[in-house]
């Protein structure tokens, strides 16, 4: 019997930032899917949430600050002493800030930086060790933005580290696919999320009203997203690797 389209049954896959919002949402898509999941973040409590939403039982919760990086070593060896060699790896933790370049400090910078980009090249290295990943083969999934395509305001830490990673994204692609490990990115345009709908909050009616009116198909939903997320994990996408798929709602061409 064929498996069903997308299936990851018994597939071991990391996802970063899995405390709530897009990490949340795919968390638990990966899980009624099948998959056994490790589901990181620094906060417990919600990381514990994320889990009780989950299908299955096989899962696994660490709690730690992804720019520690001298943890690496011992934090993949915590999982797959409980998971077994790993199939998958969504990298969603990251942090955004507002902040025109005359008032933004170098270590702000370096903070975006060492989450958005540096973390995501430590967890493919340590990912990738063969100890680690499954012979078979693997994938990898990046997450990016519509801003490291298309400008905004006060954003050029965020968009820089963004389009970093669509960069290192290509290049990681070609170094791994004798491998069998695509390594992909996606690039979301703006998602309903516990986050933004914060930053919403802290708008006038005005800019509200033209976020919504940038996205011809409407604000996303964190499944929208996930389910992306979910079709570049399977194998149904094997032939995909060293891209940056847009998923917007027509964000970049309504500009």
């Amino acid at each position: 019997m064929r498996k069903s389209f997308c299936s990851l049954s018994r597939k071991k896959i990391i996802v970063t930032g899995a405390s709530s919002g897009l990490g949340r949402s795919t968390a638990i898509k990966l899980s009624q899917l099948g998959a056994e999941v490790c589901l990181i973040g620094r906060d417990n409590p919600r990381l514990e949430e994320t889990l009780s939403l989950m299908k299955g039982n096989n899962h696994l919760v660490i709690s730690i600050d992804l720019c520690n990086f001298d943890e690496y070593d011992n934090l993949f060896k915590t999982i797959t002493k409980n998971l077994g060699k790993l199939d998958g790896l969504v990298h969603f933790a990251g942090i955004r800030k507002t902040l025109p370049l005359k008032v933004m400090k170098l270590d702000v910078l370096k903070e975006i930086l060492d989450i958005n980009l540096l973390a995501f090249l430590e967890l493919v290295k340590y990912f990738t060790k063969k100890n680690n990943v499954n012979e078979n083969g693997a994938s990898i999934v990046g997450i990016s933005s519509v801003i490291s395509l298309r400008g905004s305001p006060a954003l050029s830490g965020y968009g820089c580290s963004k389009a970093a990673l669509d960069g290192a994204v290509k290049s990681l692609a070609c170094e791994f696919a004798p491998r069998k490990i695509r390594i992909n990115s996606i690039a979301p345009g703006f998602v309903k999320t516990p986050m933004n709908e914060k930053v919403m909050k802290t708008l006038g009616q005005e800019s509200i009203d033209n976020i919504i009116k940038s996205h011809p198909l409407g604000i996303g939903q964190p499944e929208d997203v996930a389910n992306l997320v979910v079709f570049l994990i399977s194998d149904e996408s094997r032939w995909i690797t060293g891209t940056t798929i847009i998923i917007d709602g027509g964000f970049l061409i309504s500009g």
